[in-house]
């Protein structure tokens, strides 16, 4: 018995609309889900979550639908995917399709996001996801600096410039005198600077027109947050904010 292929939307308000995908989306059934998203082009939306938790099976003809219609977005509308399931989502990192999507666990949480917010991309959202828990229990700012950096090393596009300085996936030290514990500082400390962090990260994304902001957005933003005290890390693992920036530029 075939699996059953069906395709619904509504209007959430008048910025938003879900489509919600059921089935297998492949060579037969990925043309309905294009003519679907044209028609609701014309209508003007700013945001489109397309809800893919009872999706199945996705074959490159599903994909290139999803990879067609954000491109052909314009202005401040977006697309979101949300609930995509794991088989489905390895697809994606295995095509480097991830960072073109801004992927959510639930259509709860893609709604969540104001929008004309910029969105992060998956390896941007795990990095300061980890940094959120990790911050509050660094004892100094350079403490800070090296769990950044020990938590960018294995992320996205910071992983690979990192990694190609040397800076790979063996344990990372402070080679440098170690930071005396500063007795004033609390754990709201530690998630002010993922804050600022992530506020400067979204500015440095936005100045380069990017649609979203990547793990390289925030260690741009932890060089700059961090100033010495970063410089001081790098340089006991054998770079500087030199090297990397023009990595990153590259």
């Amino acid at each position: 018995m075939p699996n059953t292929f069906a395709i619904t939307h509504r209007e959430v308000d008048e910025h938003t609309c879900l489509v919600a995908v059921e089935g297998d989306l492949d060579m037969a059934t990925a043309p309905q889900l294009k003519w679907t998203l044209v028609e609701l082009l014309d209508k003007g939306y700013d945001r489109y979550v397309i809800d893919l938790s009872q999706l199945t099976y996705m074959d490159s003809m599903g994909l290139g639908v999803l990879v067609g219609f954000g491109r052909r977005l314009e202005g401040s509308a977006h697309m979101a995917l949300a609930g995509l399931p794991a088989t489905q989502r390895n697809l994606l990192e295995l095509t480097g399709l991830d960072a073109c999507f801004d992927s959510f666990g639930s259509v709860d949480d893609a709604l969540a996001v104001p929008i004309g917010a910029l969105p992060l991309n998956t390896d941007a959202a795990m990095a300061l996801g980890l940094a959120a828990t990790a911050m509050p229990f660094a004892a100094s700012r350079r403490a800070e600096a090296l769990r950044w950096l020990r938590i960018l090393r294995l992320q996205g596009e910071a992983a690979r410039v990192l990694c190609a300085l040397g800076v790979g996936e063996t344990a990372l030290r402070d080679a440098s005198a170690p930071d005396a514990p500063d007795p004033t500082r609390d754990e709201n400390r530690g998630r002010d600077s993922v804050a600022a962090v992530s506020e400067l990260a979204v500015r440095l994304a936005r100045a380069r027109g990017a649609s979203m902001i990547s793990t390289g957005d925030i260690l741009l933003a932890v060089m700059r947050f961090y100033g010495p005290d970063f410089d001081q890390v790098l340089a006991a693992h054998g770079t500087d904010r030199d090297e990397v920036t023009a990595r990153l530029a590259a």
